[in-house]
């Protein structure tokens, strides 16, 4: 601290007379009485001295400790409580509220003024020390008070924070939104972990920029503060009297935020975020500390109900006498063991049609599993809990095989199709894929020439030219190989010319510049140009309309998959559709030849 610094004086009785020391020691007093004026003040500029007089109002001042003290401690501040010599014996108390340091009544100027200047030095040797704690790259939790890779608030502040202000004698309804973030643990897979905390830095960044520009609507001492909870969830804590409507806006919008593109370096990264929100209204009468928890809790729980959803769902945690989602979600990589074991996960097989006859020539299969109390579970859920639990490469294995021993039964319409199966980063890195899928493929009894193995971009980044020789293995036995997801990663043209690819599926984001503007489609029409000059099949995933399929034509696309075509489909429902299609399609040809 400098001389002329801000420092914040609370006093509901002697408010002006502290701030007087305050500017004899050479700093500048921002005096305030009430307590939601202190709490207001703090947060609106960068303070990081406070002195609450609690002289004649110690209960009051013990709760302004509250309220401040979790923000003062995350700005490595410093707080200065004065108690009246009665109250002598409220000093632990006080630094249990947040108090860095107490000066006991009765005391004469000189007495505050040296205390004023201690207290400042105190706040400076915290500052020096966490500067010199930066710049080491060690130090203990007392100096990294914030979250280290994003400079937020810790889940721990965030408790404090909340439990501060519902002490206060007039607390305000709180909220809590908890966000997860979706899509991180094939990130770190195939990127690393340098990629990965970029993410997180660009995400807290990100959702910073969405709270503060929503504060200018926000009610007006509606107070914020954001947190990083775990490696991938965050939460913010509001003081807020704002609509329930208001707090579904905001949280849906900080999730929407995580689904726009992140450009890290050469990476373009594709997130997803899903929101959970608790209010105070739904607790019961208990302590201040319990209420933060019991809040934080809740809105894990809201959270992880919505993780069971598609992406971008903002769900409102209810009590459910069913049981809590939370204690319901933690069991559900020991399902995920179970449904592997007991053949609980499913399959359904999303069609390609090929554009030059329009006939159904392959499918890709993709995963399904319908939990028994949680219900259908979004692919992305599925894989995320298989990563979490060390079951990627198994589960993997599991779907490969029944997709093969599945195709290999196939008889009638279907059973000239190819089939698509998944390769993950995991299984890239399993030095048993090769072996274990050749023995899956050998038990199935399905041709090597209908199984296409999909690889996404993001599955190649840690080691190239490792997964290109085993590729290159893979399709000298007769197998092909599609880069599967173009433009979600790292989007660089020389994957097309150093792999060892047949097909390149382009993903939905470029089926979307087909219809878009002419520089987007010019860009999509070259790189489908280039990839057929390279000898790659191409097929253009995310097709749902009319206009987007033309577009797949004109382009020289070879084939196209997505909801214009059909929806991913059980066995019973891809028979028959596949037969009824392939009669229409004939009928059609025909038409157009007479």
């Amino acid at each position: 601290m400098q001389p002329a610094d801000p420092v914040l004086v609370v006093s509901p009785r002697y408010a002006e007379d502290v701030a007087a020391v305050v500017n004899e020691a050479g700093f500048r007093a921002i005096p305030v009485r009430r307590p939601e004026e202190s709490v207001a003040q703090i947060e609106a500029e960068p303070l990081r001295m406070v002195v609450v007089d609690a002289r004649g109002a110690l209960t009051q001042g013990l709760a302004i400790a509250r309220a401040l003290g979790p923000t003062v401690q995350a700005r490595l501040g410093t707080l200065l409580m004065l108690l009246s010599r009665t109250d002598g014996d409220a000093a632990l108390a006080a630094h249990d509220a947040g108090a860095t340091s107490v000066l006991i009544s009765p005391f004469g100027r000189d007495a505050l003024v040296n205390a004023l200047r201690l207290t400042a030095r105190q706040a400076q040797r915290l500052a020096d020390a966490a500067a010199a704690v930066g710049e080491g790259g060690e130090g203990g939790p007392e100096f990294g008070a914030q979250d280290r890779l994003t400079g937020l608030a810790t889940g721990e502040q965030l408790e404090r924070w909340l439990a501060g202000l519902l002490a206060a004698p007039l607390p305000q309804p709180m909220v809590v939104i908890a966000l997860g973030v979706g899509r991180l643990a094939p990130i770190n897979a195939a990127y690393g972990r340098d990629v990965a905390d970029q993410v997180l830095s660009a995400v807290a960044e990100r959702l910073t920029q969405i709270v503060a520009q929503r504060n200018s609507s926000a009610p007006r001492h509606e107070l914020r503060l954001l947190a990083r909870l775990a490696a991938a969830e965050f939460a913010l804590g509001m003081a807020t009297s704002a609509k329930l409507e208001d707090t579904e806006t905001l949280a849906a919008a900080m999730s929407a935020a995580l689904a726009l593109p992140f450009v890290i370096g050469d990476h373009v990264i594709h997130l997803s975020g899903r929101a959970g929100i608790a209010r105070m209204d739904t607790i019961g009468p208990m302590s201040s500390r319990e209420m933060a928890a019991t809040l934080l809790r809740r809105a894990a729980s809201a959270l992880a109900h919505a993780r069971t959803q598609e992406a971008g769902t903002v769900s409102l945690f209810k009590l459910d006498p069913a049981g809590d989602p939370l204690t319901r979600m933690a069991n559900l990589e020991a399902d995920l063991h179970r449904a592997i074991n007991e053949g609980g996960i499913n399959l359904l097989f999303q069609p390609q049609m090929c554009l030059a006859t329009g006939t159904i020539i392959a499918v890709e299969a993709l995963v399904r599993w319908e939990h028994p109390v949680l219900g259908l579970l979004p692919a992305e859920t599925v894989l995320e809990t298989a990563a979490s639990a060390e079951l990627a490469v198994r589960l993997g294995r599991h779907i490969r095989a029944r997709a093969m021993q599945q195709a290999a039964r196939w008889t009638g319409a279907l059973a000239g199709l190819s089939i698509s199966v998944n390769v993950t980063a995991a299984d890239l890195a399993d030095p048993r894929f090769q072996q274990a899928l050749e023995m899956a493929l050998g038990n199935s009894g399905l041709a090597r020439d209908r199984l296409v193995l999909e690889v996404t971009e993001g599955a190649l980044i840690d080691d190239v030219r490792g997964a290109a020789r085993m590729l290159e293995g893979l399709r000298a036995s007769g197998l092909r190989v599609a880069l599967d997801d173009f433009g979600t990663g790292f989007s660089s043209l020389s994957w097309l010319a150093r792999l060892p690819i047949d097909t390149i599926k382009f993903d939905r984001s470029f089926t979307l510049g087909l219809t878009a503007s002419a520089r987007e489609r010019l860009v999509v029409e070259t790189l489908v140009s280039l990839s057929k000059r390279l000898g790659l099949s191409v097929v253009v995933e995310g097709v749902e309309d009319d206009a987007q399929m033309a577009a797949a034509r004109h382009a020289g696309a070879d084939s196209v998959q997505g909801y214009r075509v059909a929806p991913p489909l059980d066995v019973a429902a891809l028979a028959g559709f596949v037969g009824t299609w392939t009669k229409a399609s004939l009928a059609a040809t025909s038409r157009r030849q007479l």
